[in-house]
């Protein structure tokens, strides 16, 4: 099954960039930061690769859960360092065509 990709802007001027990603995120992109990008790029924004804006802190991954029948689902989800709080209020948004559960940022632990 081919994943159809949308091109989506993100940020707030003048710290804005653009990502492409999986048409899934079409019901929930407000609450990311994201809009679908129609037309012509805004002057000065450029196309950014996942890696970068995760490592630079300007994009967080926000991982939501949701029953698929009877089985918990997991997904991670790009998110604008600016809508955090939104990001974190999916719960009861739809997503793939289910009810999301619960929304968390993932940490990491690294023991030195």
């Amino acid at each position: 099954m081919a994943v159809n990709r949308k091109s989506y802007l993100f940020g707030v001027a003048p710290d804005q960039f653009i990502m492409i990603l999986p048409d899934e995120y079409d019901d929930i992109a407000s609450f990311l930061g994201a809009t679908e990008l129609t037309g012509a790029a805004p002057a000065g924004v450029q196309k950014e690769s996942l890696k970068s804006v995760l490592a630079s802190g300007r994009a967080f991954h926000i991982k939501i859960s949701y029953l698929n029948g009877t089985k918990r689902k997991t997904a991670k989800l790009v998110c604008d360092r600016a809508h955090i709080g939104s990001g974190l209020g999916l719960v009861g948004k739809t997503f793939r065509g289910f009810k999301i559960l619960g929304a968390v940022i993932p940490q990491h632990l690294t023991f030195g």
